[in-house]
């Protein structure tokens, strides 16, 4: 099995072609499922470090398999390549060369990171104590990516004892790794409804059925199903965030569409939040004689660490950085991630990897997002680390 000593070697003769590589693919960003090129990248670094892998999963998405020299468990990685539909204004020289397009989120980051970890494994596969499953992922901003690839196969030929996860953040220093304990991220559930009344003249709103003014009524009442109905105990939110309706100033509005968004850290506060919206959404429609119509989609479920997974992480973690730059992030996100989908399935844990870039004030999903390229070699290490840890514990003796 590969020494610590001997990690940091080889990740530091392999950064600067990681870093090159990284920069390509931010400069060449794919949207979900559009993710081609990215995919094509992968593959080409797979095949020249002698990794046999297949493409097309879940759309466009890749996974390889590392067999090591001796029979134990398999350990997955899941790395995510897709971009934001965002016009950049980082300002750096490898800054998106697609208008409309960025890397915004750091998939460029994290694909290369699965690289370098792939590239470290591979040069060590005859002492490894099992399997490592490499996936690389599309569609993570739609959270749609994982569910394809899991409908495609992907937790099969060979399952997974357990699977890690992780993600650059540019509010934590580089140089500093977190962790979660539990619940690390929230469900994800978008929602369209539907409004429909009759149009008429403005001068005479009484012979129509406003779709507007239901839509208004409904904006307030839905804020109350998180206000009124879910303990404050327990985070939950719901967000419109778009509001489609009407043609002209003088024309009562017949049709509006209303779009938003349900997260919430616990499985039956998200159900009660959907009962909820459908019943705000039937009284409004019927106090005002509107006929409506509801989509709810649940993207991802909530995202629970596995302790025993967490814990072969920390311990990886710490011996990669220093125990005090290890930390618990114990304030709770209600964000998504659709790597919960995995964890749904696999015992897993979710990484994040501090990615700060000094003097400058960013977040991810913003066009001036700017990740510091020192998180790369890092990530590759600690990741590395935490598949050795994993493998050499044997999680869950499948074989």
């Amino acid at each position: 099995m590969l020494t610590n000593h001997q990690i940091e070697s080889l990740v530091a003769r392999i950064e600067p072609d990681l870093i090159a590589l990284r920069r390509r693919i931010h400069a060449h960003p794919e949207l979900a499922f559009e993710e081609h090129e990215t995919a094509r990248a992968v593959s080409g670094y797979l095949s020249a470090i002698d990794i046999p892998h297949r493409t097309g999963v879940g759309k466009t998405g890749v996974v390889a398999v590392i067999e090591g020299g001796a029979a134990g468990p398999t350990v997955g990685v899941r790395a995510d390549m897709d971009a934001l539909p965002i016009e950049e204004a980082s300002g750096v020289p490898f800054a998106s060369k697609v208008p409309g397009r960025m890397h915004a989120c750091g998939h460029d980051v994290h694909t290369t990171i699965a690289l370098g970890v792939a590239h470290v494994l591979a040069g060590a596969r005859a002492t490894l104590p099992g399997r490592v499953k490499l996936i690389f992922q599309p569609a993570e901003e739609t959270l749609s990516g994982a569910a394809a690839m899991i409908a495609d196969g992907v937790l099969d030929d060979p399952a997974m004892d357990a699977i890690i996860g992780f993600h650059n953040s540019p509010r934590i220093e580089t140089g500093q790794l977190g962790y979660a304990e539990g619940t690390g991220h929230a469900s994800s559930a978008a929602f369209d409804i539907v409004l429909r009344g009759r149009a008429v003249h403005a001068a005479h709103p009484h012979t129509g059925i406003d779709a507007i003014v239901g839509a208004a009524q409904l904006v307030t009442q839905i804020q109350t199903i998180v206000s009124r109905e879910i303990a404050p105990s327990v985070p939950a939110v719901v967000t419109i965030g778009q509001i489609e309706g009407g043609t002209a100033r003088n024309v009562i509005a017949d049709r509006v569409t209303i779009k938003g968004t349900a997260r919430t850290r616990d499985a039956l506060a998200e159900k009660h939040v959907e009962e909820a919206l459908r019943r705000v959404v039937a009284g409004v429609a019927a106090s005002l004689r509107l006929e409506y119509q509801i989509e709810w989609v649940k993207q991802t479920p909530v995202m629970r660490n596995d302790p025993r997974v967490v814990a072969r992480m920390v311990e990886a973690a710490r011996e990669v950085v220093g125990a005090d730059k290890v930390f618990n992030i114990s304030e709770p996100t209600m964000g998504s991630e659709d790597f919960a989908w995995f964890a749904e399935r696999v015992p897993a844990a979710h990484l994040r990897i501090g990615s700060r870039v000094e003097g400058v004030d960013t977040a991810i999903h913003r066009a001036d997002y700017q990740c510091n390229e020192r998180a790369i070699g890092i990530g590759v290490r600690a990741v590395t680390r935490v598949v050795l840890g994993l493998l050499e514990h044997e999680l869950i003796r499948r074989y």
